[in-house]
């Protein structure tokens, strides 16, 4: 069975992003290193789940990225994977996502097409930011793995990583990374409630 792994940025106090969505806090921190990580972790997958507002954003971001001559070879690649794999966008506005290719809309419920796509031969599914998203799949069950990069940053409000989800989540680490520029992905299994 394929899992369902939820990479998501937050910094020290637990934001995964600003008040307005910002995410700007953590891109000075981003490096090559992390890059490399990143794109390992991608390859072991085929299937991005996105909610709404992920989904208009990467629409407009990763198809540019394939085209640029001067970009590195990391990030070329990390691009290819971005705009060739299969997207799941969950949304109940939109009705066409047809600009970033290979976008489906999911048409069914979170846990029927998670369960679906879960049970489908392949590699693993990501989930990158989508909080909404990611709060109903907790919710339901559904996420396998957590792979959080905690960054060295703390930002005065914004959008809270597990809130109202005290007693829904139970997460065992099994694996953790410290960069040398002070961000740490840190790597945990869901236990499953039921």
């Amino acid at each position: 069975m394929r899992k369902l792994i939820v990479s998501i940025n937050v910094t020290l106090n637990g934001f995964m992003a600003g008040p307005n969505g910002e995410l700007d806090w953590h891109m000075p921190y981003w490096d090559e290193e992390m890059s490399r990580v990143s794109s390992e972790q991608l390859g072991n997958a085929d299937t991005i789940l996105l909610g709404r507002v992920t989904y208009t954003a990467m629409a407009r971001y990763w198809p540019a990225q394939q085209a640029g001559p001067y970009a590195a070879r990391g990030d070329v690649d990390f691009a290819d994977m971005m705009n060739s794999y299969t997207k799941v966008v969950f949304s109940q506005t939109l009705t066409n996502v047809s600009n970033w290719s290979n976008s489906q809309l999911a048409n069914r419920s979170i846990a029927l097409e998670v369960n679906q796509l879960k049970q489908q031969p392949g590699k693993d599914i990501m989930v990158y930011g989508s909080g909404s998203l990611v709060t109903a799949l907790i919710r339901k069950d559904l996420v396998d793995e957590y792979h959080i990069w905690l960054y060295p940053v703390l930002i005065e409000q914004g959008r809270p990583l597990f809130e109202n989800l005290r007693d829904r989540l139970s997460l065992k680490p099994f694996q953790a990374k410290a960069f040398g520029n002070g961000v740490v992905l840190m790597q945990y299994g869901a236990v499953k409630t039921g």
